[in-house]
């Protein structure tokens, strides 16, 4: 039994490694993209972890500028009162 050029049975076998070579080409490149994708989540990871240590650090930095505010707000209300208490004492 001698396989010749035009025999359908040697079509139908290069078929099969046809499909077979394009479906592994498929499966290559998803998954050359899906390890970009995972690369680049975890590079994006750690970025944000890195973000977020430093707003946390911005926080803790101008917790002062806060407290500074309150403290004028209460200034201002101990100023008035001191107002007021010496227009009282004035007779105004």
């Amino acid at each position: 039994m001698s396989i010749q050029l035009g025999d359908p049975l040697l079509a139908s076998v290069a078929g099969w490694w046809l499909g077979i070579s394009i479906g592994l080409a498929i499966v290559v490149v998803v998954v050359i993209l899906v390890m970009t994708i995972i690369t680049l989540a975890h590079k994006i990871a750690g970025q944000a972890t890195t973000g977020s240590r430093a707003m946390l650090d911005a926080y803790a930095n101008t917790m002062a500028v806060w407290r500074l505010r309150d403290i004028n707000r209460s200034t201002t209300g101990i100023w008035r009162a001191a107002e007021t208490a010496r227009k009282v004492l004035e007779g105004k």
